[in-house]
């Protein structure tokens, strides 16, 4: 081998040498390279990632703030909407119990009435009766009594036919505590 073949040998083992190290050192630039941008796309991950969580922190609180609103404004309006309801519904029961104790203080006045009446029928029956005594204990005959004794009768027949006009069937009316309940107060 001459010399020149060495020469040109050891030139071109140089050459790839400079360029193989020359490569080397740019293949070492294009790692750091890719390193650090690699740090950097992870530092703006992360605070983009931060900003973003606080973002969603802020409309998160935001709509709740806004549903609590909404939630207490449909609550109100259903506390109106069911007073309003029951208002309607009660109303007419509320009349209806109005009507029926208006019912039965008239009725109750009608009894008071009836019974006031027959009270002084009957005291009047036990005057006459009292005075029908008395004559009876009297051994002479007394031509009042038969008279007395006649309006007995007629008085007896008088309370007989209101009895009667009191016990005709008339259609009953179950409006009235009277109508409802015929029978109370007549005795067997």
């Amino acid at each position: 081998m001459s010399m020149s073949t060495v020469l040109i040998i050891s030139l071109a083992a140089g050459v790839i040498l400079v360029v193989g190290g020359g490569l080397l050192m740019y293949m070492a630039q294009l790692v750091k390279n890719a390193y650090e941008l690699k740090i950097q796309i992870n530092s703006e991950v992360d605070e983009r990632l931060t900003k973003m969580t606080e973002d969603l922190d802020k409309k998160s609180r935001w709509i709740k703030r806004d549903l609590i609103e909404e939630i207490e404004k449909i609550k109100i309006a259903m506390e109106t909407s069911n007073a309003n309801k029951f208002n309607e519904l009660t109303e007419p029961f509320i009349k209806r119990l109005e009507t029926m104790e208006e019912t039965l203080r008239k009725d109750r006045a009608d009894w008071t009435k009836a019974l006031n009446e027959d009270r002084e029928v009957i005291q009047k029956v036990d005057a006459k009766l009292g005075a029908l005594r008395r004559e009876m204990k009297q051994p002479e005959a007394n031509p009042s009594l038969d008279a007395a004794m006649a309006s007995l009768a007629a008085a007896k027949a008088a309370g007989a036919e209101a009895q009667d006009a009191a016990a005709a069937p008339a259609p009953p009316d179950v409006t009235t505590m009277n109508g409802f309940l015929p029978d109370l107060g007549k005795k067997a």
